[in-house]
């Protein structure tokens, strides 16, 4: 046989010999594989759910029973709890119950109900942040603090920082840790000019006469003062800062006891709304809100225990 022929048939058994590369060890395929995988991630991607936004506010957190609608008055929280974040403004708000919030051009307007809010800490020179609500706005450097909204009026609770209430009429109202604010704020009435009254002609002093009993020397026993509504409401503020809810509740039935018929209307529709929105005690809030109705017929927050009762679907809710 040539050498030539004999050359060419070695190297095609050789050839028959070797083993090819399989499919998936060609350059080829690692291509193609990592199109695939490129394209997957782009689909995942586009189809991911993002953060909910309800009326321009970004819905960070919801409780499983959340029943939340947008209408034209704004962002309604009917059930459940939830944080909503307006992230331009560094703004978080947490409902304490049903509310009604809107997102407005200068700023986050509370139109009813009550929240608790935290706003981030603003830069010296940065314009504060704004909270509005009926008796006007409240303007915020970076705090925490709860705003209750009733329509006619409310009020606001400052827990860390500092805040200050601005009237319609541009004037401003500092509020100091620990203090709550009630709107609508009564202007100052400016002082009325008097006529110049004639100094009284000085009247002789009468002798003295000795005592003819003495003076005992024990001082009368000072009555301890109970606390006003305006404390009791401070501390229900920092317990419920605390998340102390059950002791909340304990020391407004305790201080209801202590107050003035007058007082006691505010303090008893605070403790219905612990048990119904912080504690969930349908059994105990239920009962509650009958004895407030019973108690104070055609009341301040009439709406709002008809509301909480709904909430409840207590027994014989009107």
């Amino acid at each position: 046989m040539p050498p030539a022929v004999r050359a060419r048939l070695w190297s095609r058994l050789r050839d028959a010999r070797e083993p090819k590369p399989a499919w998936h060890q060609r350059p080829a395929f690692w291509g193609l594989a990592a199109s695939a995988v490129a394209l997957a991630l782009v689909v995942f991607w586009m189809r991911a759910p993002s953060a909910r936004s309800l009326g321009g506010l970004e819905l960070a957190r919801a409780s499983a029973d959340l029943k939340v609608r947008e209408d034209a008055a704004g962002v309604e929280i009917q059930e459940g709890e939830a944080a909503l974040m307006d992230v331009a403004r560094g703004i978080t708000l947490r409902n304490q119950g049903p509310l009604v919030v809107r997102r407005e051009p200068s700023g986050v307007r509370l139109v009813r109900g009550r929240a608790e809010f935290a706003v981030d800490h603003r830069q010296p020179g940065a314009p504060p942040a704004v909270v509005l609500v009926s008796g006007g706005a409240i303007e915020v450097m970076g705090t925490r603090f709860t705003v209750e909204e009733r329509g006619a009026g409310g009020a606001v609770t400052l827990h860390e920082g500092a805040i200050a209430f601005r009237r319609r009429s541009g004037s401003v109202v500092p509020v100091r840790v620990g203090q709550t604010l009630e709107w609508p704020v009564a202007e100052p009435a400016e002082p009325a000019l008097r006529e110049p009254v004639p100094p009284e002609p000085e009247r002789p002093q009468p002798l003295a006469t000795p005592s003819t009993k003495a003076a005992s020397s024990r001082a009368p026993s000072t009555p301890v003062r109970a606390p006003s509504a305006e404390d009791v409401l401070r501390e229900l503020e920092v317990l419920r800062g605390r998340h102390e809810f059950e002791q909340a509740a304990r020391y407004l039935e305790e201080s209801m006891r202590k107050q003035p018929v007058a007082t006691r209307e505010r303090l008893s529709f605070e403790l219905g709304s612990l048990l119904t929105y912080q504690l969930k005690d349908a059994q105990r809030a239920c009962a509650h809100w009958a004895r407030h109705e019973q108690q104070f017929r055609r009341g301040h927050y009439a709406e709002a225990v008809q509301r909480a009762r709904g909430t409840l679907s207590c027994e014989g809710e009107r």
